[in-house]
């Protein structure tokens, strides 16, 4: 990386209003990784505000632990309107404030708690399937970690308030994605916040989550679930969160705990589909790990290709595969200078493809984590980085390691004939038509 600083990375050429929102929208995907061909540093506009793309891990790692880089005032923005003042959109003080605050309810021992209830989860969906019948995988996989969230955070389960909560939260899900994408694009002025869809949906949330917090505080109990951890959470001198704080933070749990691992399962369902050896090697240790038994915590350490099943697809398709940051003053970084307030992007889904830093990047390939942990691969970032690593890591790398060993000891999936999947990049990506023939097999009977 050159240490010569020079006026501007380069970039794609675009249109002299628009800049490059039209290639950018004809695949987010496709331009981000043509960004990464112009090296470590490049640059592209959108309308006539100019971003910068980095795709470097030591950069990367730079600007994540660097506390010059902040969240950009245009995501802080987006995340407070859909989710309150929670950890998506703090920073400085008041996020390490807070993490701290939620890190005892994120302690192994808590977590590995909620092991039965991930696995008690997938059986009584699984019960469900129908041998032969072909199933939206996506709708499948949003449903079963929409219970399971519910149930770790709330102590939730299928009534009237898992309901309202489930409704509530899909129809803010559904605006963001709708809306999020204007916001890069329109003038900071513009009266987003004021929209009808996502602002009524995120009342009705707030106004659940607050009756149940509300209804919690003042019966005092620790119900085992994240909630009550939240509500009993003290800093250093004895003070806790608001109620207002709380539900903040648990609208960003709903968010990270329920979206980022559907799509993380999504994505692994297909990528076995099309890798049948990968898929029958997966089998092979389900059935031998677990004898016929529904899989524990206890057995994940036993379940390593399971386990590296599950990092590849974070590789491959890491569902947070964005995220924006900017320096509060000018700065250096691979030998460009970044103005002030300038937009950094980073994407991981070109860097974890960055055949640099992977061999045969495009390859699914779970065998490349066999005893090898993620800090030893520099360019592997699927829950970020610094302050703002994801807190939830453990919790979603467990829950994808028990849903996958579950599904696969007693299903085979297999893409439907016809079938176009499309990646849906937005706040996370997503994959849609993702339709799959789900086949009964028995513990045993790997092909």
């Amino acid at each position: 990386m050159s240490q010569m600083t020079t006026p501007l990375p380069p970039g794609p050429r675009g249109n002299a209003l628009l800049g490059n929102i039209m290639q950018a929208a004809k695949g987010e995907l496709d331009f981000f990784k043509g960004l990464g061909s112009y090296g470590d540093v490049s640059s592209f506009h959108l309308g006539r505000k100019r971003f910068y793309f980095v795709n470097h891990p030591e950069l990367i790692r730079k600007v994540y632990t660097s506390q010059n880089f902040v969240r950009t005032a245009l995501s802080r923005d987006v995340m407070e309107s859909f989710l309150g003042w929670g950890l998506f959109s703090q920073e400085g003080e008041n996020h390490l404030r807070q993490r701290r605050l939620m890190q005892p309810a994120f302690h192994h021992k808590r977590i590995d708690g909620y092991g039965a209830v991930m696995e008690g989860y997938a059986t009584r969906m699984l019960e469900g399937w129908k041998d032969g019948e072909t199933r939206d995988i996506s709708h499948d996989m949003m449903r079963l970690t929409f219970e399971i969230v519910s149930k770790t955070l709330f102590d939730a389960d299928t009534g009237e308030q898992a309901s309202r909560v489930g409704e509530a939260f899909t129809a803010i899900m559904k605006a963001v994605n709708k809306e999020y994408p204007l916001y890069a694009l329109l003038p900071a002025w513009f009266p987003v916040k004021r929209w009808g869809a996502s602002r009524r949906a995120v009342e009705a949330l707030r106004g659940i989550t607050a009756s149940i917090i509300q209804e919690r505080r003042a019966s005092g109990a620790d119900r085992g679930d994240l909630l009550s951890m939240l509500l009993m959470a003290r800093d250093e001198d004895g003070t806790g969160m608001t109620d207002e704080q709380v539900g903040a933070q648990t609208l960003s749990l709903l968010f990270a705990g329920h979206e980022t691992t559907a799509n993380l399962l999504s994505w692994t369902w297909l990528l076995l589909s099309r890798n049948p050896d990968i898929r029958r090697k997966l089998q092979e240790e389900v059935d031998a790990v677990l004898g016929g038994r529904p899989p524990s915590v206890s057995d994940l350490p036993k379940l390593e290709y399971t386990a590296s099943v599950v990092r590849e697809t974070l590789r491959i398709y890491p569902p947070a595969w964005y995220a924006e940051r900017a320096p509060l003053t000018d700065t250096e970084l691979g030998g460009y200078t970044i103005p002030a307030h300038a937009p950094v992007v980073i994407s991981v889904y070109v860097t974890h493809r960055d055949g640099r830093f992977f061999e045969q990047p495009e390859r699914y390939w779970p065998e490349r984590f066999q005893g090898v942990e993620d800090r030893q691969l520099p360019a592997y970032l699927p829950f970020g980085g610094g302050a703002h690593l994801c807190i939830g890591n453990r919790f979603a790398l467990m829950e994808a390691q028990l849903l996958v060993a579950a599904i696969a000891q007693r299903y085979e999936l297999e893409l439907a004939p016809g079938v176009e999947v499309k990646p849906r990049a937005l706040i996370t990506l997503g994959v849609e038509g993702l339709r799959m023939k789900v086949k009964r097999r028995q513990p045993g009977a790997a092909a």
